[in-house]
C-alpha cells in the first residue's frame, strides 16, 4: 500500500474493467454475433478466453455488452445478439445457449462452496474478524460469485475481479486506517478497504469457489493482489489496480 497519492493515480488508469452483467432477454431483431470480428476487434479477450466461438459468445452475454464492445462489424456496441440462434457465418455455429444455460443451472445445483472454516486461506482472510463479522462477509462473497459457478477458471477470475472492482465504484472509500480497513468485512460490510483488503475480499470469493491463490505483498507497505494458477500459467486478480490477466513476469505488475 503505498497511500492515497499512488492510489489516485492508479485510478486514473484505463482499463476494461467494468460492471459486470448477467445474461438478458434476447429481442426479435436482434444481431448475430460475429466470433471472428470479436476475437480479432478484440485481443485482450482472445488471448485470456482464447478464439473458441462459444467463449467468445459468452464473453460477449457476460461481460462485453456491459462494456460497449461491438459483437459484430455492422452492430452497434453493446447490442443484444440472437444466442440462441447461435454465431453468424464468419464463425463456427455456437452451442445452443440455451443449453448452455440449462447446463449451467445444473452446475449451481450440484455446487457445495468450500465452508467457512474450510477455507484455503483461512488465518490471512479472517484477520481481525469475530466469527459473526467472516460469516456476514462469507455471505457477501458466496452470493457475489454465484454467477460464475460452473464457468471456466479464466471466466470465474475476470467476473470475480470485475464484479469486486464495480462495489467499489459504487461508492465505497479507500482506507489505511479506518476499522476493518485490511480485510474482508471492511470490504463488503463497511465498504471502506485498504488494497489489503480488495485482495482479501477477492480471495474470500475464490476460495469459495475451490480456487487456491497467493496473497502477493502480504502485510507489507506496498500494492498487494491475488496470484492464481490458471492450468501453469500465473494471473493476476487486481480489482483495485485495475487489472486482471496473466502476469507479465513472475510476481510481477504491469502497473506497479
Amino acid at each position: 500500500m503505498r497511500g492515497k497519492k499512488c492510489f489516485s493515480r492508479m485510478l486514473s488508469t484505463l482499463c476494461a474493467v467494468l460492471t459486470v452483467s448477467t445474461f438478458v432477454a434476447v429481442p426479435a431483431e436482434a444481431a448475430q454475433f460475429d466470433p471472428a470480428f470479436y476475437g480479432a476487434a478484440y485481443p485482450d479477450v482472445a488471448a485470456a478466453f482464447g478464439t473458441d466461438a462459444q467463449a467468445l459468445l459468452n464473453h460477449y452475454l457476460t461481460y462485453g455488452m456491459a462494456e460497449g464492445r461491438f459483437p459484430a462489424a455492422d452492430a452497434q456496441p453493446g447490442e443484444a445478439v440472437d444466442a440462441v440462434a447461435g454465431v453468424s457465418e464468419s464463425g463456427e455455429v455456437s452451442t445452443n445457449a440455451e443449453q448452455a444455460a440449462g447446463a449451467q443451472t445444473a452446475a449451481e445445483t450440484a455446487f457445495q462452496p468450500v465452508p467457512m472454516n474450510e477455507l484455503a486461506n483461512y488465518s490471512s482472510l479472517k484477520k481481525r474478524m469475530t466469527d459473526e463479522e467472516f460469516a456476514l462477509a462469507y455471505q457477501a462473497a458466496l452470493n457475489l460469485v454465484t454467477p460464475y459457478i460452473g464457468l471456466p477458471l479464466e471466466e470465474q477470475i475476470y467476473g470475480i475481479t470485475v464484479s469486486i472492482r464495480a462495489l467499489f465504484d459504487s461508492g465505497m472509500s479507500y482506507s489505511m486506517s479506518t476499522p476493518h480497513y485490511n480485510d474482508p468485512y471492511g470490504y463488503f460490510i463497511l465498504g471502506t478497504a485498504s488494497c489489503a483488503g480488495c485482495t482479501r475480499a477477492t480471495g474470500l470469493c475464490l476460495n469459495i469457489l475451490g480456487i487456491p491463490y497467493e496473497h502477493v505483498n502480504e502485510n507489507q507497505y506496498s500494492h498487494q493482489w491475488c496470484r492464481i494458477n490458471v492450468n501453469g500459467t500465473y494471473w493476476i486478480s487486481d480489482a483495485y489496480g485495475l487489472y486482471c490477466g496473466p502476469e507479465p513476469a513472475p510476481y510481477a505488475h504491469p502497473w506497479f
